[in-house]
């Protein structure tokens, strides 16, 4: 391998200290000053923050080779959200205008919130949404290939595009490459999907698939790991945007509505990871779940729960546990008409479940990759359908009724600090980057938790190292998918980017070394 090859990562953030609140004048305030010259602010905030970094580590604006945006804020009017999206593109823009790097990527997409970090406080409540904004330089002197998705419209489609977008990635890489050599080395593909919405389906599994579909047919792209993640699932999936192409290239830096987006990065294959998946606990006997097979999509539509109704199976389920837990806690009995009637309620008006204070700990946990929870979202006719389809092959599947537990969220958070930790451990310029599922936040607020967070515990933890951490509704995180690829509906993942060093490297004298571990340098090969 060539031995000028080098890999950092660098990270840029702002936001304000919003909490998860109900308080309407609050919320009314907030999105008043959302604006596209707040937003504007905003990111010549971060990229200052940005340009900081890469300085004090002996590198510029023109070493960055991809940029990676994560935007965090509260939907407004589809109108208002394009031209804040817009102001924060050509931003980005204007600010790498005078580099000379027209190779430059930029990917990325808005989420639905972000978990508090140190990195960067604002003094005041300012820019866009939950006022969040992140950015994350990738700098290395080897080509990066991005490729987009078009929609996640069927299962099929879903493959197809999980393909083509894959395909991409390797075509727009491979235009790059001056050395056959650098086609034959590992690379990783980082995946950004947007969730399922409300009045859509998701399959992002499907997408995967159609990934593991390329890596098995295309043995030059020697594609090491997948990685990914997705935001907003649900009503806040409607508001959300991506971004894909190259800077300086104006025309494609437009918002998209496409459901995923990816970049094709060389020797990214020994990052640390942690995952948690465990934040539930199973609730009674294992059940035989049938799915409706004349609804499409298959698998998202539940008609019985072994031979009951299962709206009266799903609201006997609630009941007898919310009974048995006021009587751990010695609180007053649950009143079974209350359970009943928001069962009726959904039946006759089609209401969201998901987000109702009682139903909002409930789901359903299936066998697919690893037991996997997915929430009812609402009722249709005497069905409930799921938030998202079960990958399954026959309308019968086992399955269980699972609550979330608060006490597990928080050990899974010391669980991924861990794992993150293990490998090389942490120094200064190294990246984390850390995706929770808002109904984690949801059981910790309902269970009354106000310290000791999930969030407190990796913000303490992972103070060490820049951190950009967001909330989603929920996330695909998968890896090694010539294996399997994997969906967690409550998890908390995270993954770590180890800089090259934690110390300044004059700009003249970084060519040569290598990162034991990533790159070789001429030493090693």
């Amino acid at each position: 391998m060539d031995e000028n090859d080098f890999f950092l990562s660098f990270a840029g953030h702002a936001h304000t200290m919003n909490e998860l609140e109900t308080d309407q004048q609050r919320e009314l305030e907030l999105r008043r000053r959302n604006s596209p010259e707040e937003a504007q602010k905003l990111v010549g905030t971060v990229l200052d923050k940005l340009e900081k970094d890469l300085s004090s580590s002996g590198y510029n604006l023109e070493d960055v080779k991809l940029l990676v945006l994560y935007l965090s804020y509260r939907g407004e009017p589809v109108e208002k959200d394009t031209l804040i999206c817009d102001s924060i593109l050509r931003s980005i823009e204007n600010r790498f205008k005078r580099t000379s790097a027209n190779q430059l990527r930029l990917i990325g997409h808005t989420t639905a919130g972000e978990l508090e970090n140190e990195d960067l406080l604002l003094k005041e409540i300012s820019g866009v949404g939950y006022n969040g904004l992140s950015l994350l330089a990738l700098v290395t002197n080897l080509p990066i290939g991005v490729g987009r998705s078009w929609g996640l419209r069927t299962a099929k489609e879903s493959g197809e595009q999980g393909r083509e977008m894959a395909r991409d990635a390797w075509v727009d890489f491979t235009q790059q490459v001056q050395s056959k050599e650098y086609l034959r080395m590992g690379k990783t593909l980082l995946v950004l999907t947007q969730g399922s919405k409300v009045d859509a389906s998701g399959f992002e599994h499907f997408l995967a698939e159609g990934i593991v579909n390329f890596m098995g047919n295309t043995r030059e792209a020697r594609i090491m790991n997948v990685i990914g993640g997705s935001s907003g699932d649900g009503l806040n999936a409607k508001l959300l945007h991506q971004f894909y192409g190259r800077l300086k290239e104006h025309q494609q830096l437009k918002v998209l509505d496409g459901e995923a987006v990816c970049a094709l990065i060389p020797n990214l294959s020994e990052v640390s990871m942690g995952l948690a998946v465990d934040g539930i606990t199973r609730i009674g006997r294992q059940c035989m779940f049938h799915f409706n097979p004349d609804k499409e999509p298959n698998f998202k539509y539940v008609k019985r729960i072994g031979r009951e109704n299962p709206l009266t199976k799903y609201a006997s389920m609630i009941y007898e546990n919310e009974a048995r837990l006021s009587k751990e806690k010695g609180l007053p009995a649950v009143d079974k008409k209350v359970i009943s009637e928001i069962i009726s309620n959904a039946r006759a008006q089609q209401r969201i479940l998901v987000f109702n204070p009682v139903l909002g700990k409930y789901a359903f946990a299936f066998p697919f990759g690893n037991y996997a929870c997915v929430a009812p979202m609402r009722v249709v006719e005497e069905d409930i359908e799921l938030i998202l389809p079960v990958r399954n092959y026959t309308p019968e599947m086992t399955g269980y009724f699972v609550m979330g537990d608060h006490e597990k969220i928080q050990k899974g958070a010391r669980r991924v600090y861990d794992m993150l930790r293990v490998d090389q451990g942490f120094s200064k310029n190294d990246a984390t980057l850390l995706f929770s599922c808002i109904n984690r936040r949801i059981i910790e607020l309902m269970a009354g938790c106000r310290s000791g967070t999930e969030a407190e515990i990796l913000k303490e933890g992972l103070s060490s190292t820049q951190i950009m951490g967001f909330l989603a509704y929920g996330e695909l995180s998968f890896t090694y998918l010539m294996q399997e690829p994997y969906f967690h509906a409550l998890s908390c993942w995270g993954i770590t980017l180890h800089s090259k060093t934690a110390t300044t490297i004059p700009k003249e004298k970084k060519k040569g070394i290598g990162i034991r571990g990533w790159i070789k340098g001429p030493a090693e090969e």
